[in-house]
């Protein structure tokens, strides 16, 4: 898709579609396969994602797995409130979702140095509804019409782990991850003059399929300070229609770490970063950073972070960014076994004449029975 077309795409759903946009997800997500999601829990994503890394609740660094001792079931939800500016034109849009959920725990009876971790993130968001005004001429008189084109699903990133301890202050862990996935893609065509001309519309189911390899570790330098690797390969992701492949996309290899210091019990401090190849999807080579603070009791933490990102797909000669500022807090009830996160997000996306601020809210329930 050039330049051109693509900006006019995303000015057919702000000044023409805005209205009908209300699962709208990134408009920056629409040029390649997806919106990439993020592997982060409740919890995390109120740092900024900088203990991501360190957290057995976010499906990114397996070896986290081995800090859980206990079975554990975790879930989380989210609703986001989405403001869009292109070329002055503004729309708005919301959703809400539910983007993770984890199993977690040691093997029945099994080495208290083992634990298998199985649940579900996304992996690529694929909501968007693109309306543009075009024209024809038939039989000499022109016909102006909506050409609109959308899409509602998403690829759900299905990962089964395992972590083993070595020792106090080395774990190592590795999971295979499974993409699957089905969204509805409707194109259809609306006339002004629908009395003479028939409108037209198209819809078909399709399904998205592939697979992915990570492995990670977590090595505590210091009794205060903690370091954590992680990498990530994927293959492909096949696209098809009723069992005929349509598309194929190379998905990206990705590797990541982060530094946690913990210089007193009720305080902790982390900074992470990532890079990730989204070129091999037809897009641009990604990195990340993120600072994060988690402070306070065990029962009431307080958090706060910050992140930055280069965003994987945008129009040719546009380098799209995005900046995000988060805070929360988690309630632990029963004595432990249960938990609430809160996290309130800020995020602001720029590239080109495009602009997208999104006001977002996870709540995060995490039980050990």
């Amino acid at each position: 898709m050039t330049r051109a077309r693509w900006w006019l795409a995303l000015g057919g759903i702000v000044a023409g579609a805005a209205p009908a946009v209300a699962a709208q997800d990134s408009q920056f997500g629409i040029r390649g396969p997806g919106m990439p999601g993020r592997a982060e829990s409740a919890r995390a994503r109120a740092t900024g994602g900088a203990f991501a890394a360190f957290d057995a609740l976010s499906p990114l660094t397996d070896a986290a797995l081995a800090d859980l001792r206990r079975l554990t079931a975790s879930g989380e939800g989210t609703a986001w409130f989405r403001s869009v500016n292109l070329g002055g034109v503004d729309g708005e849009a919301r959703a809400t979702r539910f983007p993770s959920f984890v199993i977690i725990g040691p093997p029945l009876g099994g080495s208290s140095k083992l634990a298998f971790g199985v649940g579900y993130s996304t992996y690529l968001d694929e909501t968007y509804r693109i309306e543009v005004r075009d024209s024809a001429t038939v039989r000499g008189s022109l016909v102006r019409f909506n050409d609109i084109t959308a899409s509602d699903g998403a690829v759900a990133d299905v990962r089964v782990a395992a972590a083993w301890r070595f020792s106090r202050s080395l774990a190592i862990g590795a999971g295979v991850h499974l993409l699957s996935g089905a969204t509805r893609g409707t194109a259809s065509r609306v006339f002004d003059d629908s009395a003479t001309y028939h409108n037209t519309i198209e819809i078909a189911d399709v399904q998205h399929t592939g697979m992915g390899f990570s492995a990670g570790g977590l090595l505590d330098v210091t009794a205060s300070l903690r370091l954590a690797l992680w990498y990530r390969s994927d293959t492909r992701l096949l696209v098809s229609v009723k069992d005929v492949e349509t598309a194929r996309y190379d998905l990206p290899t990705g590797v990541g770490g982060g530094l946690r210091w913990a210089p007193s019990p009720e305080l902790r401090l982390a900074a992470s970063g990532a890079w990730r190849s989204w070129e091999d999807a037809g897009g641009k080579s990604t990195v990340e950073w993120s600072l994060g603070a988690e402070g306070g009791s065990a029962r009431l933490p307080a958090r706060f972070g910050v992140r930055g990102a280069t965003l994987p797909f945008a129009p040719p000669g546009v380098d799209a960014k995005e900046f995000a500022v988060a805070g929360g807090f988690g309630r632990t009830f029963s004595e432990g076994r249960a938990r609430f996160d809160f996290t309130v997000e800020r995020l602001a996306r720029t590239g080109g004449d495009l602009k997208e601020t999104v006001w977002s809210l996870f709540l995060g329930l995490t039980v050990q029975p």
